[in-house]
């Protein structure tokens, strides 16, 4: 059985996010080409974001219906040809359908590596293995603004599409050769009728329920900084992009040294050891990160100390958060990556919205939102290791 190295199934997983921010310094010169106006421009991203929420649940069943070969082949070419699309559109309209195409294809990546985990590892060493993808997620959105830029800046704007169709067509010929099929001829393949049921049996999954929300309140807590941060930091610190650029990457790099030690950790302690402990950590920097907030009159560094310290406990308990949700699932594996993946976009994508619509210029009701995502994964913690209140589908 050939089956990709771990950093092949980061990459592939890396780059939905990495098509999602590689367009963001293009965002005026697309506005400027097209005469469109900015806000319309906004649903480049929007529709990309929608493709993948309503993709990855889809994706996941199709890897446990057909296989998980063929779809990542399938996807990666539909990501490779939606991407010539973007490069090539006459129109506004069909840039947006185009990004809308790249989510549909792109959506396999994340969801079928994690199947691919599950099906060739055992529990603790997919988790480890899971904190190369979560690594390779958490670096994809800061270098991928910085090479937009240098595109956009030197070739164009379609520079940036033409380059994701290279590294979607690079992943779809390294798939085809490292990649046979991992799906155990064992286990039926479920029909179209399964889907439903399939669903129902997750969703009355204590594990697969709480490992899912954990999922999403730690990315929540990256979110609800995300959508203020740079306006913050320039208000009250006068901090330029480029600064701001430099603390983004620091955060960036927390978090992702936060995944490399938690999946480190699980080998030695376990995985949910690792969980309670990142969890507990998180909670504890919230309670300091609000106290700091309330303060008259911050540092730049008393703030920026304690988020740097959030990354990482977040980014430390997201490998174990991602295993779990398709760890007592064998059967279903591709269907629940799928759903986890969807489920936590939406549920951490709402923080982004919630964060905008509170935040007045102060740091507070920031501070507040983001100490509410590490409460918030504290108490689905609970729901995992606890007697279940949901019925388990272990117990079906």
């Amino acid at each position: 059985m050939r089956v990709p190295s771990v950093m092949l199934l980061g990459i592939a997983s890396g780059l939905s996010v990495f098509g999602m921010a590689i367009v963001v310094p293009s965002m005026s010169s697309i506005a400027q080409h097209y005469d469109a106006d900015f806000s319309t421009v906004q649903f480049i991203i929007s529709a990309y974001l929608f493709g993948l929420a309503i993709a990855q649940p889809i994706s996941g069943f199709l890897c446990d219906r057909f296989g998980r070969r063929p779809v990542m082949l399938a996807g990666f070419a539909l990501f490779s040809f939606a991407s010539l699309l973007c490069a090539l559109a006459p129109s506004l309209s069909l840039l947006i359908l185009a990004r809308f195409g790249q989510a549909l294809g792109v959506s396999v990546g994340t969801v079928t590596s994690r199947a691919i985990l599950r099906d060739t590892r055992d529990d603790e060493k997919m988790t480890e293995a899971t904190s190369y993808i979560v690594a390779a997620m958490g670096v994809a959105p800061v270098i991928a603004p910085i090479i937009g830029g240098l595109l956009e800046s030197s070739f164009g704007y379609r520079s940036t599409f033409f380059v994701t169709a290279a590294m979607g067509l690079t992943v779809l010929l390294a798939m085809r050769w490292r990649l046979s099929e991992t799906l155990k001829n064992k286990i039926p393949l479920p029909n179209w009728s399964d889907l439903r049921s399939r669903y129902t049996v997750l969703l009355k999954s204590n594990k697969f329920v709480g490992y899912t929300l954990i999922y999403g309140f730690q990315q929540g807590a990256f979110f609800a900084f995300l959508a203020v941060g740079a306006a913050f930091f320039e208000m009250h610190y006068a901090m330029d992009s480029k600064t701001f650029g430099l603390i983004w990457g620091a955060l960036a790099l927390a978090y992702v040294g936060g995944a490399t030690i938690g999946g480190k950790m699980t080998s030695r302690v376990g995985a949910e050891q690792v969980m309670h402990i990142s969890l507990i950590l998180a909670m504890i920097v919230g309670v300091w990160l609000l106290y700091v907030a309330m303060l008259n009159t911050p540092t730049a560094a008393q703030i920026l100390i304690p988020l740097i310290l959030l990354m990482l406990t977040s980014g430390s308990a997201m490998p174990g958060a991602m295993a779990g949700a398709v760890r007592y699932h064998p059967e279903a594996a591709g269907t629940a990556a799928g759903l986890s993946s969807s489920l936590g976009l939406m549920i951490g994508g709402s923080f982004t919205i919630v964060s905008g619509a509170v935040y007045s210029g102060d740091f507070t009701s920031i501070a507040l939102l983001m100490f509410f995502a590490c409460v918030g994964g504290m108490l689905c913690w609970w729901l995992v290791v606890s007697r279940p209140i949901i019925a388990s589908a272990e117990q079906s």
